[in-house]
């Protein structure tokens, strides 16, 4: 297939066949390359290659006091953070409520790259909030790329491409390479639940270092995959994601948007502070798109033995112990009964015929949505969002902070679906697995033990 180089894009190569692009949180991506059901069942079967983060937000922190700046701002626990080693970064602000999470690399002993932890980081640093750390910070958004290969053949793929044996790399390590005579890091980690990896390198690279992981890839079967079904992995592996699950109170933090709307560079973040619209049945209630890492089932990364941001408020979360994570399956009738009414004379209830409820408006204003979620007295018990169709395992299913007394498996709850004032329909579901997912777990696996893929 012969590909072109769109100028909106200079992080990988676009095949003529896209012809459907649309705006993501980042920027313009193809929307499908397939379809979305075909590139959803690619994370379970063969693989995906995936490149709309771009440009993700990378932060490079260099300097001997690096790991006592991060233990000092971050709720996230470093006493076993050696080189080479990845962690969920985790910020949360004094209320305990998640301000930024992302992705953090100990790429040596004094340098920590950071994957969409700014703003916090940088402001945090820069504003010398904490102390004056013997830390330099180094934005390199747009000046690097990142990749993401996921399913179960991932691991061929980018063997092959790299002409490495990974068998031995560990779930949330990281290793140097080089792919098409490019220099590269290669992490294990992803989005999809599956077995997957990551590959950064220079913005410079990036076509090359892309058409060999593809090309690497094509015998076993991979996908390119399209805005249109990249928050899929998300629900379906039960990891909620900024942005498209759920809302971070930024936009409350006064010294931050000074200091936002005063440095050069920080206008996308200032929008993004502000311009998340709050949709579904609990869109009359903004507070309620914000969670703390308690309820996201994030509380392992926590450690009290030091000061950090937010400490406090996290204790008393974590003692009170209200909500919890979990997966809900909707009940297909009533599912069924909602997509019908469109084609009735009667006010159709709010349209579910999309795969799911993510949206970017034309002005890149995005749409967040919860619902609420409700027990046979008719009561508020939690929140659902993440809903998707998920073609692969045939059911309709969404993510939901719920009341622990709700969460055994199998018990029955109503996610009331339609926005307030407007028709609304108490949709049947039960509380399931979690995460959904369950096709070769990335941090169960040992990928020393799998054949490799012939092809």
């Amino acid at each position: 297939m012969m590909t072109q180089t769109l100028d909106f894009t200079p992080f990988c190569p676009v095949p003529d066949h896209a012809s459907l692009f649309a705006p993501t949180f980042v920027g313009v991506s193809a929307y499908e390359y397939t379809n979305w059901r075909d590139e959803t069942i690619s994370w379970k079967t063969t693989a995906y290659l995936h490149a709309g983060l771009n440009p993700t937000d990378t932060y490079k922190l260099k300097g001997p006091d690096v790991i006592k700046f991060l233990s000092r701002v971050c709720a996230t626990n470093f006493d076993i953070f050696p080189v080479g080693r990845i962690k969920h970064g985790l910020v949360v602000d004094e209320k305990g409520r998640i301000m930024q999470d992302g992705v953090l690399v100990r790429t040596a002993e004094d340098e920590v790259m950071t994957y969409w932890m700014v703003p916090m980081l940088n402001y945090y640093l820069d504003t010398k909030k904490f102390g004056d750390f013997d830390v330099t910070g180094e934005i390199l958004t747009g000046k690097v790329f990142l990749f993401q290969i996921g399913g179960p053949v991932s691991i061929d793929i980018v063997e092959r491409a790299s002409g490495m044996d990974l068998r031995g790399l560990k779930f949330l390590r990281s290793v140097e390479g080089t792919i098409a005579g490019k220099p590269v890091r290669i992490l294990r980690i992803g989005m999809a639940g599956t077995i997957a990896y990551e590959v950064h390198g220079a913005i410079e690279d990036a076509h090359e270092v892309y058409n060999a992981l593809y090309e690497a890839g094509k015998p076993l079967g991979i996908r390119r995959l399209g805005s249109h079904c990249y928050p899929m992995n998300h629900a379906e592996n039960g990891f909620p994601q900024y942005g498209v699950h759920f809302m971070e109170p930024r936009g409350e933090n006064a010294d931050l948007m000074n200091y936002l709307k005063s440095t050069p560079g920080m206008e996308f973040h200032v929008f993004t502070a502000t311009a998340m619209n709050p949709q579904g049945s609990a869109s009359d209630d903004p507070s309620l798109f914000f969670h703390d890492p308690y309820e996201f089932g994030w509380g392992k990364m926590i450690h009290f033995d030091h000061e950090f941001v937010g400490k406090e408020a996290l204790e008393k979360i974590k003692a009170e112990n209200k909500r919890q994570i979990v997966t809900l399956e909707w009940n297909v009738d009533d599912v069924a009964e909602v997509y019908a009414s469109q084609f009735k004379d009667d006010e159709p209830y709010k349209y579910i015929d999309t795969p799911t409820d993510l949206n970017f408006w034309p002005d890149m204003t995005g749409a967040v949505f919860h619902d609420r979620v409700l027990n046979g007295k008719g009561e508020n018990i939690g929140v659902s969002f993440g809903r998707q169709n998920s073609a692969y395992f045939h059911r309709m299913i969404s993510i939901c902070c719920l009341d622990t007394e709700y969460t055994e498996l199998g018990t029955e709850v109503y996610v009331l679906w339609g926005d307030p004032g407007k028709r609304q329909k108490k949709i049947r579901a039960r509380v399931v697995r979690f995460p959904y997912n369950n096709v070769l777990r990335n941090e169960t696996t040992d990928v020393s033990k799998l054949p490799k893929a012939e092809g």
